[in-house]
């Protein structure tokens, strides 16, 4: 569980303003080899996608890889679960299932806005968006060969630097508003995927 306010390769502690009990951070989820297994799957198959993610780059989902390759979106779908089980146990959370999991990579210039999953600001309130289903939210970092990108919680002074196998967790709601500023070399790859706690919305495998 994160109690620190700034993760990275320097271990870099700073004061934090807010309690931090709800954001899991794990590393080593993935070994090395197995993210590179996973980030070569995004650059086989990421021209096949039709979706976007808000830098316009190509998300591969789970469905998209499973047509072409299904026993890697398989696997990849096992990788999940870890993950799941994870958040079930240190957030002490009920049964979990998966809603959603794409492959992303973000280049030089792209970055993420402050947002939370599940809710939008709607004339200065929090409102469900088009996601409400997703309880909590799973980030697996795959590489470090990039500068830049940062996950950022500005509302807790949360600076999480990623690395290859390191796995974050937390609620999908307004009080874990997460940001990721510009890449500023390199390719930033990441498996983000989302859980739910209703089994009918749980993704179709």
């Amino acid at each position: 569980m994160l109690d620190c306010a700034h993760i990275g390769h320097d271990k870099s502690v700073a004061p934090k303003k807010k309690p931090i009990s709800r954001i899991l951070v794990s590393e080593n989820t993935l070994t090395l080899k197995e993210c590179t297994f996973i980030t070569d799957l995004y650059d086989r198959y990421c021209d096949l996608s039709t979706r976007k993610d808000y830098s316009r780059r190509p998300l591969l989902h789970y469905y998209t890889l499973r047509e072409v390759d299904s026993e890697s979106a398989s696997w990849l779908y096992g990788v999940t679960l870890r993950c799941k089980e994870k958040i079930e146990v240190d957030l002490c959370t009920s049964q979990l299932f998966v809603e959603a999991l794409f492959l992303a990579c973000l280049l030089p210039g792209d970055s993420h806005i402050a947002h939370a999953d599940n809710e939008r600001r709607a004339h200065s309130r929090w409102a469900p968006n088009h996601t409400p289903q997703r309880d909590y939210t799973g980030l697996v970092y795959l590489n470090d060969k990039f500068t830049g990108g940062e996950l950022v919680f500005p509302d807790r002074d949360v600076v999480i630097i990623p690395k290859p196998g390191l796995f974050i967790g937390f609620p999908s709601n307004h009080k874990f508003v997460h940001a990721v500023p510009k890449v500023l070399s390199g390719k930033r790859y990441s498996l983000p995927v989302w859980f739910t706690l209703n089994s009918a919305k749980a993704m179709q495998v």
